[in-house]
């Protein structure tokens, strides 16, 4: 005979907590074991994204690109990843954004482009049925492009060329004419500092001490003005100063991969930082600056109209003692114009770590390491005007490391990212 055995009610509640618990944790394991499962789906995605965008950005300077269109990678992938690379401008520096995209996954990299010059001359000099003269303390160190007539030393206010050599590299023989620079780095200097353009974008308010950050994948920021005096402010990434007459840009600025676009811009003694500098009169760096990697710093010159030939004219660029600039400085115009003098002019002590491209004359005191391409050169001592003479100046194309991304022209193409944007 069974016995029947009363069991309290709290016992039967025990055991149905027990359980629930149990089933609790069971189903906490298995949503965490799926949960891994899909963070490791995701970042296996994640890396494959990543290296599709590394590989876009590659492919993409063996194409042909038109600038607002994309160019799509040929998908080479087992997750069929779709890679678009599209081309713009950011200054006159080529930008191009790469953006891989895998269902509502994406990963976006931007960076500014240049060219990579694996067997770097020092010194183009434009063909001009005269030869260069080279005195003083002056130093061509790399291959030379020059005149048909060749270089020979020469002796400005008793101070003669004394080196042994005077190229210390090998000589070619240059043309007539510069090589030219890529189509759309002209069509950018001369649409930005043409007298009808005006930059679109979201007009910021700019007062003093403002501290404004903006990503590149964003809206490009504007700030405008008549006289724009920065002083005092912090301004970094996608933001445009545009004036109609003149910027000035003081030592207490910070900034950092803006543009400026104005007539006149002039960088006050003792600035550091690194931007795009772009204007169609002048362009004036003070003493003891600093301007990093990559900045650029150019003028586009409209005709000026000098009474005649005997006027001397101001330099359209100058870069005082003391200062370096670690990019590129371009100077070009839209014709000849009277006066002499120079056009781009390197004080002594001043240095440029990267290029000079000059489409007019060039007074080199300091030093360039890397590369200068010029229509002429041309010093100024003691009242007096020397046509070709490279007195003092140093140009130095092993000194520059090899991973420098420069300027773009018609037979050199993009080959290198300069900077990654954000």
């Amino acid at each position: 005979m069974i016995k029947l055995t009363k069991i309290r009610a709290g016992a039967l509640q025990f055991v149905l907590f027990i359980g629930a618990i149990i089933a609790v944790l069971l189903m906490a394991f298995v949503m965490l074991s799926h949960s891994h499962t899909l963070f490791n789906k995701k970042t296996d995605i994640n890396i494959e994204l990543i290296q599709a965008t590394d590989k876009g950005m590659t492919r993409s300077f063996g194409q042909s690109l038109e600038a607002g269109k994309a160019w799509s990678l040929p998908e080479e992938n087992t997750m069929r990843i779709q890679t678009n690379v599209e081309k713009s401008y950011w200054g006159i520096l080529e930008k191009r954004a790469v953006v891989s995209k895998k269902g509502k996954l994406m990963f976006t990299k931007i960076g500014l482009v240049g060219h990579q010059e694996v067997n770097r001359f020092a010194l183009y000099l434009q063909d001009d049925n005269r030869p260069m003269v080279i005195a003083g303390d002056a130093k061509i160190n790399g291959d030379a492009y020059l005149p048909e007539r060749g270089i020979k030393m020469g002796n400005i206010q008793g101070y003669g060329y004394t080196k042994p050599q005077l190229v210390y590299g090998r000589q070619w023989q240059s043309k007539s004419r510069l090589p030219e620079l890529e189509n759309g780095v002209v069509g950018q200097l001369k649409q930005l500092t043409g007298t009808g353009y005006m930059p679109t974008g979201d007009v910021i308010n700019f007062k003093k001490e403002a501290i404004v950050k903006n990503s590149f994948q964003k809206e490009t920021q504007i700030i405008y003005g008549t006289v724009v005096n920065l002083v005092d402010v912090s301004l970094t990434g996608n933001i445009m100063v545009w004036a109609s007459q003149q910027i000035n840009v003081r030592p207490t600025a910070n900034l950092r991969d803006i543009v400026l676009v104005a007539p006149k811009i002039n960088i006050a003694d003792g600035v550091t930082g690194n931007f795009q500098a772009l204007a169609s009169k002048q362009i004036k760096v003070g003493r003891n600056c600093t301007l990093n990697y990559p900045s650029v710093l150019a003028v586009q010159e409209a005709r000026k109209f000098e009474k005649d030939n005997n006027t001397l004219k101001e330099p359209s660029f100058i870069m005082e003692s003391g200062s370096s600039v670690l990019g590129m400085i371009v100077y070009k115009k839209d014709k000849e114009s009277k006066g002499y003098g120079a056009d781009l002019k390197i004080d002594k002590n001043a240095s440029v770590h990267g290029e000079i491209y000059c489409d007019g004359s060039l007074e080199l005191k300091g030093g360039v390491y890397g590369s200068v391409l010029t229509q002429s050169f041309i010093s100024m001592e003691n009242g007096n005007v020397y046509l070709n003479h490279l007195y003092n100046g140093n140009i130095n194309s092993n000194q520059l490391p090899i991973a420098f991304g420069g300027l773009v022209f018609v037979d050199k193409p993009v080959n290198q990212v300069m900077k990654w944007l954000y």
